[in-house]
Order: C-alpha cells, then sequence, then structure tokens
C-alpha cells in the first residue's frame, strides 16, 4: 500500500469553492471582504440558501447570490457596509420579466446577509476558524442570528436536533419560526475514480468544477502518471484495497 500522490496543486479547484478563505486572504492583505450569503429565499430564486459571493473594499468579487440577477446591488452594498463597519441584510424580489430581460428562466425573492470581515458580525478569529476546519476536512456550520447578526460557530460533533439533520442533508437555512441562519460547510464528498484511463484524464476536472474531491485509483504507474494526470491525486492501489484505505460511504460524511 502506497501512499497517494499528487504532481502539484489541482489544476481546477474553482476559486468559487473556497470563498472563505479567499475573504480571510483579502482582509488580511488589507484589502477589506465581505461575504454576501443567502439566508432566505422565496419562489423560484436562481440560487439556493447558503450561496455566497465575496467582495473586495476594491470591488473585486468571487462567488454568485443571483446568478446575475442582483450581484451589483450586493456588491454595492458589500462596500457600504465595509465603510460603516456594520453588518446588513438585505432583501431583493426579481420579477420574472425582470430576470427573462437578463437571460433567467424565473424570478424569486431571496435576502442576503453582508457580513465584513472583522466586524462583530463576523470576527476575523472566528472565520479563521472556520477555514482551519474546512481544511481539515471538519463538518463546520455558521450560525447567525438574523436579528442581532451575531455569530458562532458549531462543528457537526455538538449538533443536536433540527441541526444535525441540516448536517445529514447538506441543507443551509432557517427552521420555521427561527431567526437563526445555519450555513453549512461539509467537506466536499470524494469522488473515487477506479481506472486510469483516457475517459478518467476528462472525467477528474469535470468532477471538481462540479464540486466533488476526486480520486484516482490505478496501481499501475504507466496509467496513473502525473504526466497523464497532472495535479490529481493518484492512489497505487488495487481498488480494494484503495477502497477500504478510504473507507466511502455509508459512513458518515463528517
Amino acid at each position: 500500500m502506497t501512499d497517494p500522490r499528487i504532481s502539484a496543486p489541482p489544476p481546477l479547484c474553482p476559486e468559487a469553492d473556497r470563498l472563505p478563505e479567499l475573504a480571510l486572504a483579502w482582509h488580511r492583505a488589507g484589502r477589506g471582504a465581505a461575504l454576501a450569503t443567502v439566508v432566505e429565499t422565496w419562489g423560484s430564486a436562481p440560487r439556493p440558501a447558503g450561496s455566497q459571493l465575496v467582495v473586495a473594499g476594491d470591488g473585486a468579487m468571487m462567488g454568485s447570490v443571483s446568478g446575475g440577477c442582483v450581484e451589483g446591488a450586493v456588491v454595492h452594498a458589500a462596500q457600504a457596509a465595509l465603510a460603516a463597519g456594520q453588518g446588513r441584510l438585505l432583501q431583493f424580489g426579481v420579477s420574472d420579466d425582470d430576470a427573462f430581460a437578463v437571460g433567467l428562466a424565473c424570478g424569486g425573492q431571496i435576502r442576503v446577509l453582508v457580513q465584513p470581515v472583522g466586524t462583530q458580525t463576523l470576527p476575523e478569529p472566528l472565520l479563521a476558524d472556520l477555514v482551519a476546519m474546512r481544511a481539515a476536512r471538519q463538518a463546520a456550520a455558521l450560525l447567525v442570528d438574523l436579528g442581532s447578526l451575531a455569530s458562532r460557530l458549531v462543528s457537526a460533533a455538538q449538533a443536536t436536533g433540527a441541526l444535525a439533520d441540516r448536517f445529514r442533508s447538506d441543507r443551509s437555512g432557517t427552521d420555521p419560526g427561527s431567526t437563526l441562519f445555519a450555513g453549512l460547510h461539509n467537506p466536499p464528498l470524494r469522488l473515487l475514480v477506479v481506472g486510469a484511463v483516457h475517459v478518467a484524464q476528462a472525467l477528474l476536472p469535470m468532477a471538481r468544477i462540479a464540486g466533488f474531491e476526486p480520486r484516482l485509483i490505478d496501481p499501475r504507474s504507466a496509467f496513473g502518471s502525473a504526466a497523464r494526470f497532472p495535479g490529481e491525486v493518484i492512489l497505487d492501489d488495487w481498488p480494494d484495497a484503495a477502497l477500504a484505505r478510504l473507507a466511502p460511504m455509508p459512513a458518515p460524511r463528517w
């Protein structure tokens, strides 16, 4: 049994999957950063609860909260929140006609929470703890009181009741009658690809773009080479040994 090999950082690790990390980096670089998160939706909203957009003080942005309908307004509000040093809770309605005009299938309504990093609503140490848990593949939930905008971090091991159910279903949101929003940060699901054939050369980058964490299994070094799969994690084991080592589902994802 060998250790997995990786020749270089994965070539297609979307920045949109690393928004908390990007927000922390921009904040520490002195650019300022605010995280905008969809906390509630009605109708046919383009993006689900938990979707995020990170905005820098200079207007740079990454991610999406509406598929293009209200990003401009959210960026403007995020810059204003950064200047004021206070979080904001925004609400937008997009009619079907307006959505169609920008190329979307239908409209809806969304509420977006804007949290400037380094303020009471998102202190830097709290964000750093979240980033560390994500790096360690530990499932975490950022809980935000939508009244006070106060935040705290909870691990999956600490979760009970409805929050534990949210971890299992990987579903961010608020429960009926509650003002507590749970933003879920489960580690990405691993996709195990057996056989370093030509189809796998296209499949692994596609899987990463779709949010999976692919692993390639093939004991044939000539097939599973860094030249054929640059940046991918390759296990030089037979499938039975590799699968036993990686312990795939049905073990709990956290």
